[in-house]
């Protein structure tokens, strides 16, 4: 990486964290996903008690668990249960919000401050240029994942120790899903924008479409609080790992397509 390179990507990242229109949503949605909700389940499971027609509702779900979720208490089961297999689909929607933003700002916003022209006649090709937004895009988007990663470890493991004695956050599950298929989510949910905003004229209307990302992440939380789709941790590497290998297609096809006239 060359000093023009790392010049844009400093220069992309001192915008976004001076836009309030990038600011605002990076700052809300994650505050509200993992610092209110977690705190709301928390404290909420203290109000369950010994309510054992807690354990009947989730019954079709408790069937396709492993043995040790039927020694839990009513209590210890909504956490156990929210935090395996609600929070990591979640948990999701931010990078995925994260990075079309983001993502958003740097590639329609140069063209909504018309700096796209005279960013295209700097001494620096069009692969370092891509690169270059990239990185600028990814890295800030997944600092804030890993930051909102440690905020829901810090309120699940408080509950842990009022509810279980102990840490109960991260286990295998949780550290696949920020290690290895957030930066996945990431990086897709960047190229798709990317992708999107070669065609896209304004922030909201680049920000909008990058947000199908969504979708079907909330069809998978579905699935895994209805038992109808639980993920192992061999799947969910596995599908980390296909994830990648799609980004870096993509990739690959967005690279060969960066050029200045569809750009401008």
């Amino acid at each position: 990486m060359n000093r023009n390179e790392k010049a844009l990507i400093y220069k992309d990242i001192n915008e976004i964290t001076s836009s309030k229109r990038v600011i605002m949503p990076m700052t809300i949605v994650p505050i509200i996903l993992t610092i209110i909700v977690p705190l709301g389940i928390v404290i909420g499971a203290n109000f369950v008690g010994n309510d054992s027609s807690m354990i009947t509702k989730l019954a079709p779900l408790l069937k396709k668990l492993p043995l040790e979720y039927t020694t839990y208490t009513p209590t210890q089961l909504l956490i156990k249960v929210m935090i395996n297999f609600m929070f990591p689909s979640y948990f999701l929607i931010i990078p995925i919000m994260c990075s079309g933003v983001i993502g958003a700002s740097s590639f329609v916003g140069e063209k909504e401050h018309k700096t796209l022209e005279s960013l295209l006649y700097t001494p620096i090709s069009m692969e370092q240029l891509l690169r270059a937004k990239i990185l600028g895009v990814f890295i800030p988007s997944y600092i804030v994942t890993l930051i909102s990663f440690i905020a829901i470890g810090i309120i699940f493991n408080i509950g842990g120790f009022i509810y279980f004695g102990g840490l109960i956050f991260p286990d295998i599950k949780w550290l696949i899903i920020i290690l290895w298929i957030s930066p996945a989510i990431n990086l897709l949910s960047l190229i798709f924008t990317v992708m999107v905003s070669a065609k896209s004229e304004t922030f909201q209307e680049a920000q909008q479409v990058s947000g199908l990302l969504v979708i079907p992440v909330i069809l998978l939380l579905v699935g895994q609080i209805t038992g109808v789709l639980l993920l192992s941790n061999l799947v969910l590497f596995l599908g980390g790992g296909i994830l990648l290998i799609l980004d870096y297609i993509l990739m690959k096809r967005i690279a060969s397509k960066f050029i200045p006239e569809k750009l401008i």
